[in-house]
């Protein structure tokens, strides 16, 4: 739990960036302020929906810090603002639709400890009895499944992720776009002769969706996110960028490569996978969608700012 301690002693930030979260924000407060962790620590919120939430939170939650920004703020931004007042020289990042395992912070402080300046942990698929939510959670989460073996990985998710303070100094904060953020500002902290380590242990559940229409536009976003990411850092899959020609193989590529990581982590998962591969194998087209798209929307975002 929350320990009252001065700026100087605070070990670790938990920041949380929020955009109408409804009850989820709640749900993922109780289960980060309740942590047993040994080492004081802070909780900050970032919210940029319309109506201010801050007497809402700090009813429940009187000890966590909530900055509400007058304009919508996407994640990448929102999580920098963070992390940029947080007081702890260890930044965890978590979101609203996220509920933290009660021993997430001891896990990923593990890493920390190790060595490591950038340490992140498992998703659990938190809509198991939904079609759609288990559907997305196979497509998007199933390289960080909870039986993923441990070791140092090329990215991670920012929902459940710890970057050492210097890092944001030394290599930047989290570019500012829709999706794929995580992805480029990892690629950055690997540029910088940094490694980052991957504990199952440090267990976030995560809620998908569970409406066709928003899956299948999340999925596009996602798309257009891989190819910027792909744009701006040699990512595996950057020659795509200049071989747009091969992009429709994709569906095929990532079916045999989540097939492999299912096989390498929790053999069961292969049946819920076939189960699912009907909107997962849809899910995918939106994605390679996406990914031809990309380029074109940055294009129009460009002329527009200049």
């Amino acid at each position: 739990m929350i320990r009252s301690a001065s700026a100087k002693d605070i070990s670790v930030s938990v920041v949380i960036p929020s955009y109408r979260p409804g009850e989820d924000i709640m749900r993922c407060l109780e289960s980060v302020t309740g942590q047993q962790f040994s080492r004081p620590f802070e909780v900050i919120v970032v919210d940029s929906s319309p109506q201010d939430p801050t007497n809402r939170i700090r009813t429940r939650f009187p000890k966590v810090q909530v900055y509400h920004l007058k304009t919508r703020t996407l994640s990448g931004r929102a999580r920098s603002y963070g992390a940029s007042r947080a007081k702890g020289r260890v930044i965890f990042f978590t979101d609203t639709d996220c509920v933290v395992d009660p021993n997430w912070m001891n896990e990923l402080w593990t890493g920390i400890e190790k060595g490591y300046d950038v340490v992140g942990g498992s998703i659990a698929n938190g809509t198991r009895g939904n079609y759609i939510g288990t559907a997305e959670y196979l497509l998007e989460f199933n390289e960080m499944n909870p039986y993923a073996r441990p070791g140092v990985v090329t990215a991670l998710p920012s929902c459940n992720l710890a970057v050492q303070k210097k890092v944001f100094h030394e290599v930047g904060y989290f570019p500012d776009f829709m999706k794929g953020e995580d992805t480029i500002f990892c690629e950055n902290v690997i540029a910088s002769n940094r490694k980052i380590f991957f504990n199952p242990k440090a267990v976030i559940t995560h809620s998908n969706r569970i409406r066709f229409v928003s899956f299948l536009k999340n999925q596009v976003a996602l798309g257009e996110g891989a190819i910027e990411a792909r744009r701006r850092t040699p990512r595996p899959g950057s020659f795509l960028v200049h071989w747009p020609v091969l992009i429709p193989f994709v569906p095929l590529y990532r079916t045999l490569i989540i097939a492999k990581r299912f096989i390498h982590s929790r053999p069961g998962y292969i049946w819920s996978y076939l189960f699912h591969f009907p909107l997962i194998f849809m899910g995918m087209i939106a994605h390679v969608w996406g990914f031809i798209c990309g380029p074109y929307r940055a294009g129009l975002s460009t002329e527009k700012k200049a």
